[in-house]
């Protein structure tokens, strides 16, 4: 299992365009304990991965070997989300709290409706 996440360690560095070198001082370790890292005689640990994660790697890809693929719905909701002010997000969080609150209610509500509509009178 080390080799294989050493493998992916390698795989994201070198899709960043990152040496060893630079890797291992962000990480704060020598080139020479990174190098066993992608060599899969070490990991990197658990306190490397938000590192590693606020740097490009994508850290799930590393642990299980499956990348993370968003539909195209997830990436424009994203990138909206981005661009409001604090105010707009804050707005969508109260939005969201709102409808969870509301949703056994409605829940409900329809299955009763459903429930008048298919049975005759």
């Amino acid at each position: 299992m080390r080799k294989a996440i050493g493998e992916r360690l390698t795989s994201e560095r070198e899709r960043l365009g990152f040496t060893q070198r630079q890797i291992a001082q962000l990480l704060g370790v020598t080139e020479d304990a990174y190098a066993a890292q992608e060599a899969g005689r070490d990991d990197p640990g658990l306190f490397s991965l938000p590192k590693l994660h606020a740097t490009g790697f994508d850290v799930m890809f590393i642990i299980s070997g499956e990348r993370f693929r968003p539909v195209p719905e997830e990436s424009e909701l994203l990138r909206r989300f981005r661009e409001l002010s604090l105010k707009g997000r804050n707005s969508i969080f109260m939005t969201l709290d709102a409808l969870e609150r509301l949703a056994p209610n409605l829940k409900s509500r329809l299955k009763a409706v459903s429930a008048k509509i298919q049975s005759p009178r």
